[in-house]
């Protein structure tokens, strides 16, 4: 395990008792909005006497009169189809622990954690995990442990935590209203209930608490030579053999169990990915393969199914037909949508450039992403038709429009094309040879569609279809 600081931290209470100190944690709660806690008091309450409420939590807090509250247990759904616990702070709570968090995380930073932890930490992100991860694989680590821990936030045992962090902090007032945070409880449904053990999954504290406790597993992990990334609870090891990941692995297992945690098996698995993909952080890693063109290997990550579906759903939930909105006011609605998911697809890219530049060369293709953005972008389009389209909108009648609500035309009211922006990001592609480029695209998909049906000796222009294109004509003139 992770040796204790020799000089550990001290005078940590002092320096939560500055109204400075405290006026910036709230305006860090503030910024992060949420709901408010059993109290009733929301971040709109507590901000129209701001200046009083933060003096008076100064005032409990130098008289040690300060009692954290229960938190207010609320369920959220996964993605799995079960439902998640989330555990709201009331406001003050919220304050006092981000001010710690202020103080503890550049100590934490600068000596303690682990530069393969990612997860929650200022300035290692997604980017971080997705540089590591592909700098093992082109490094030849292709023998993969992909591990999950089980209920990791519910399940942390608070006396091994509290452990864990008496090897760095040596002031027992904040030690003290950690494990007051701790023991503080919930209410659920109106009925005040114990926690006997892990942090609550909306306390502003909890993620620094649950990366101090794996800190743990990632010096272990050190000591024995594995290479590995831990994005939160969720980590992969990597290896250049079957032995050694096996080995690895049951390092990581020994280790999480003297945690007082178990591996959650079902989520767990080893990987050749010379043949076998694996998922991790929204993203699928699709196993080497050798280019029939030019005969090179190479391997794809793309965003995952439930990723997709997660934007499509967005969109759908942004485009509703009861809404009757201008062109410009469904732009404000689904651009923001858009921009925020190619930022978030667009990591591997950076991930790769990143890599580049620390000198390792790159075999991942990225293709596969603009292809299910190209996809997403009809998507859109044919949503925002039946939008756009007043009075008794149907598919039938967005599917007339599309001639003429085309891709240049969406384009020049606003809309941000998804398959664009990604490429714009990656190769500097124009608006202008985005549309040319589609605009052949669908010309060269038609002319094909053609051809085929001459291929098979079918009539392509049957009566049915030359009916339905004149019912097209005249839904989109109306």
């Amino acid at each position: 395990m992770n040796e204790p600081l020799k000089f550990k931290m001290h005078s940590l209470y002092g320096q939560i008792l500055r109204d400075r100190a405290l006026s910036q944690a709230w305006r860090q709660v503030k910024a992060n909005k949420g709901s408010g806690g059993i109290d009733n008091e929301t971040i709109e309450t507590f901000g129209e006497n701001e200046e009083e409420n933060i003096m008076a939590l100064l005032e409990e807090l130098k008289e040690k009169e300060y009692r954290p509250a229960p938190v207010r247990r609320i369920y959220i759904p996964k993605k799995n189809g079960d439902k998640r616990p989330l555990g709201i702070p009331v406001i003050k709570d919220r304050v006092v622990q981000q001010t710690l968090v202020n103080i503890l995380t550049p100590k934490f930073e600068e000596e303690i954690f682990h530069k393969c932890s990612c997860g929650y930490r200022p300035n290692y992100g997604m980017e971080k995990t997705l540089q590591l991860i592909l700098w093992n694989i082109e490094k030849g680590r292709n023998h993969i442990f992909d591990c999950d821990i089980k209920g990791f936030f519910d399940n942390i045992p608070h006396k091994k935590l509290m452990k864990v962090l008496n090897k760095y902090i040596a002031d027992g007032t904040v030690l003290d209203m950690i494990w007051k945070w701790l023991k503080a409880g919930y209410v659920e449904e109106g009925k005040y209930l114990d926690t006997k053990s892990g942090t609550p999954q909306g306390g502003v504290i909890s993620p620094l608490l649950a990366n101090i406790y794996l800190n743990e597993l990632d010096w272990e992990l050190e000591k024995e030579g594995i290479y590995f990334v831990r994005y939160a609870d969720d980590f992969l090891l990597f290896a250049e053999s079957e032995e050694e990941i096996q080995r690895a692995g049951q390092v990581a297992k020994n280790v999480i169990e003297d945690l007082g945690l178990e591996v959650a098996m079902n989520k767990t698995k080893n990987v050749d990915f010379n043949d076998d993909d694996f998922t991790f952080v929204g993203f699928d890693f699709l196993h080497w393969r050798k280019s029939k063109r030019t005969g090179k290997k190479y391997f794809m990550v793309k965003p995952t199914k439930a990723s997709i579906k997660d934007y499509k759903k967005k969109i759908k939930d942004a485009t509703r037909k009861t809404l009757t909105l201008s062109k410009e006011e469904w732009m404000k609605r689904v651009n923001p949508i858009i921009r925020g998911k190619v930022n978030y697809y667009l990591t591997v890219h950076k991930a790769i450039e990143l890599n580049k530049i620390a000198g390792q060369e790159s075999h991942v293709a990225i293709y596969a992403t603009a292809n299910d953005l190209h996809n997403l972008d009809m998507y859109t389009r044919q949503r925002l038709r039946k939008c756009m389209i007043h009075g008794h909108s149907s598919v039938r009648r967005a599917f007339a429009m599309i001639r003429k609500w085309n891709i240049q035309y969406f384009c020049a009211i606003g809309l941000i094309p998804a398959n664009w922006l990604f490429y714009n990001h990656v190769y500097g592609y124009t608006i202008e040879q985005y549309i040319e480029t589609q605009t052949k695209r669908n010309k060269t998909h038609h002319k094909k569609r053609l051809e085929e049906a001459k291929r098979r000796g079918e009539n392509y222009f049957t009566k049915h279809r030359l009916n339905k294109i004149a019912n097209t004509k005249r839904l989109a003139s109306a």
